[in-house]
């Protein structure tokens, strides 16, 4: 009888709580979708009146045809993509000795770059803001994108050390004999076999980018402003009196990311069930 009640209770508690964090997570989207499309006066009357009829897109365009936040959105993508593009290409050259060479101590090494990120960035804001400031890079693209790709650098190697652990020897052993160099073998075997998990990695960068606020607020004043730190600041403003605004612009700060995930949705998967399996 208890084994009974165990198989019976048992599932009904997980779908429970899976279907609690699925809408815990999924509805402040959803209103906030719904904020940017609908007039202020039905999402805050009480209670809510809702209507298709009053369904416009309108707000999207205003907030687009405002040149400061096509700037911020444009600034984000540039950032992020090219924090994914280093990541990526100085990731997958430490992984690579990391997991085929016999280093000293590599494992203090992996080890070291992890612990290196469990200091706080509150702590660090402070030297970085020195440092771009002697190397007159503040409110650039390049302090962004520098101080990004350090801050995610160590996860995407051991991503990306992970996957590349469990691609047989024999595949690099029969390129090398055909030739390859190691850096021919990295980029003509190892990447591409185990491209699920670079794709996954390179989205985990991305979105890592994309998301960044503290460093995008205090590196950045006027031209190299990105999306998070630009809807902060209409999120505070008074002029703004338009929610409907200000939610059409969240939603733009979504969309991208949001777009990225599903197009290689099959990809990720891939990757990320590989990196549980091994």
């Amino acid at each position: 009888m208890r084994q009974f009640l165990y198989d019976r209770v048992r599932p009904i508690i997980l779908y429970a709580l899976a279907g609690f964090f699925v809408i815990w997570t999924v509805a402040p989207v959803l209103w906030i979708a719904t904020m940017s499309v609908q007039p202020e006066i039905n999402y805050v009357s009480v209670p809510p009146k809702l209507s298709l009829a009053d369904v416009s897109l309108r707000w999207y365009g205003e907030m687009l045809a405002q040149t400061d936040v096509a700037a911020a959105l444009q600034n984000s993508l540039i950032i992020a993509l090219s924090t994914m593009v280093l990541c990526l290409v100085f990731g997958a050259l430490a992984a690579y000795p990391l997991s085929r060479l016999q280093l000293p101590r590599k494992n203090w090494f992996l080890t070291a770059s992890i612990v290196s990120r469990m200091i706080p960035s509150m702590v660090l804001i402070i030297p970085m803001f020195l440092i771009m400031r002697q190397l007159r890079l503040l409110d650039t693209h390049l302090s962004l994108i520098i101080v990004y790709t350090t801050f995610l650098l160590p996860y995407v190697i051991w991503m990306l050390k992970n996957f590349f652990d469990q691609i047989p020897y024999a595949l690099e052993a029969a390129a090398r004999m055909d030739g390859c160099t190691r850096l021919g073998a990295l980029f003509r075997v190892m990447i591409p076999v185990a491209g699920p998990g670079v794709v996954a990695t390179a989205v985990f960068a991305f979105i890592g980018a994309w998301n960044e606020f503290l460093f995008g607020l205090i590196l950045s004043t006027r031209f190299a402003v990105p999306i998070t730190v630009k809807l902060s600041a209409l999120v505070s403003s008074t002029f703004h009196s338009d929610t409907s605004l200000v939610a059409a612009t969240g939603m733009l700060a979504i969309i991208p990311v949001v777009a990225l995930v599903f197009v290689l949705n099959r990809y990720i998967v891939r990757g990320l069930v590989e990196g549980v399996k091994y």
